[in-house]
């Protein structure tokens, strides 16, 4: 349960409340639990590291994926079966955008995007926008664009405001670029988003 604490902290700003949630829950669930959850709380914590701009994430994210490969062996409780490799490079891309590392992250997020399984629209959706995010920051506008209609195909699929929020600022951010994919981008992310 403190892993999902932990993301919700960081996601509403309690960042040191984040990474003391990670560590508390790695404390207790060390030498407990499988290698599985094991990684997954490291690399919570690693998340929660890297929006502190703290370089200690990347061990985190090291050691999540050492433990993952152990964990084919283990039975692992039900309620984790969504955590593996895609999981820890998405969050190791997050990582990299957080830290001001967008070329980095676009190939991280382009790899994870490949290992996820196509039926995660609610994990592939979010990750998308992310990839789009920093492809714009980097002046890569119609790339940009095109990556975040993937992620619009997706989210109109699922009503969730992960992904509604931060498509309608990137279509915001574009209303100053002239191209034509900017444009109908922005057309199609209000149209599809503001219903």
């Amino acid at each position: 349960m403190l892993a999902f604490w932990t993301v919700s902290a960081y996601n509403t700003g309690r960042l040191r409340d984040a990474e003391a949630m990670a560590s508390a829950g790695l404390a207790a669930a060390r030498g407990r639990t499988t290698p599985r959850v094991e990684a997954m709380l490291t690399s919570r914590r690693g998340r929660a590291r890297a929006h502190l701009a703290d370089a200690r994430c990347w061990a985190d994210f090291d050691r999540a994926e050492e433990l993952l490969d152990k964990a084919g062996d283990y039975n692992d409780p039900d309620w984790v079966y969504w955590f593996d490799h895609a999981e820890i490079l998405g969050a190791r891309a997050s990582s990299l955008r957080d830290m001001n590392q967008p070329g980095l992250a676009e190939a991280a997020f382009a790899q994870a995007h490949a290992l996820f399984d196509p039926s995660c629209v609610r994990t592939r959706a979010p990750y998308l926008t992310r990839q789009a995010d920093v492809q714009f920051e980097q002046g890569h506008i119609e790339l940009a664009c095109a990556t975040a209609g993937d992620a619009l195909d997706l989210t109109e699929a699922i009503s969730s405001h992960r992904t509604t929020a931060p498509l309608l600022e990137l279509a915001t951010r574009l209303a100053d670029h002239s191209v034509p994919a900017a444009r109908d981008f922005r057309e199609r992310a209000r149209t599809v988003l503001a219903a």
